[in-house]
């Protein structure tokens, strides 16, 4: 299994405020929500179950979501931004938890906690976690939703 990481540029289009909204209820519920998000460049080299994160750039930057890709098809559709001149490419996404902003893993943390990714140059979806940041990284999420949820 592989882990990625994709970006969110916290604009309300790339995440309109309602489905975001929506999606946290949903998920502090207990409960999976399948969405899409863009995957950037890549093309292959995913599978069903991979784990995902998304990672909230520009302000505010961490991340606020994780999930598992309900398969490996990587697809074309248009611009998430409307362009009519572009496509992206997506995966379908089962998200598992999502926060407000609020309540993200910050960069800060990452960088310190994970070293072993360049948590500073991640430029677009898709990109790759590899061993040992992806257990790490797992870990330190899994931290951060029991703080977040007031668990001990």
């Amino acid at each position: 299994m592989s882990t990625f990481i994709l970006t969110w540029d916290g604009s309300d289009t790339g995440y309109f405020r309602t489905n975001h909204e929506n999606d946290i209820a949903a998920t502090a519920a207990g409960r999976r929500v399948r969405g899409r998000w863009s995957f950037g460049s890549r093309r292959s080299g995913t599978a069903p179950g991979d784990l995902v994160f998304l990672l909230r750039q520009n302000t505010s930057r961490g991340i606020i979501a994780s999930g598992r890709l309900a398969d490996r098809v990587i697809f074309p559709a248009p611009h998430w931004a409307g362009r009519r001149d572009r496509l992206t490419y997506y995966a379908d996404v089962l998200w598992d938890r999502v926060l407000p902003v609020s309540d993200r893993l910050p960069v800060a943390e990452l960088l310190h906690d994970v070293p072993g990714h360049h948590w500073n140059h991640i430029f677009a979806s898709g990109q790759r976690v590899r061993p040992p940041a992806d257990a790490d990284l797992a870990r330190r999420w899994a931290q951060h939703l029991k703080d977040v949820d007031g668990d001990d």
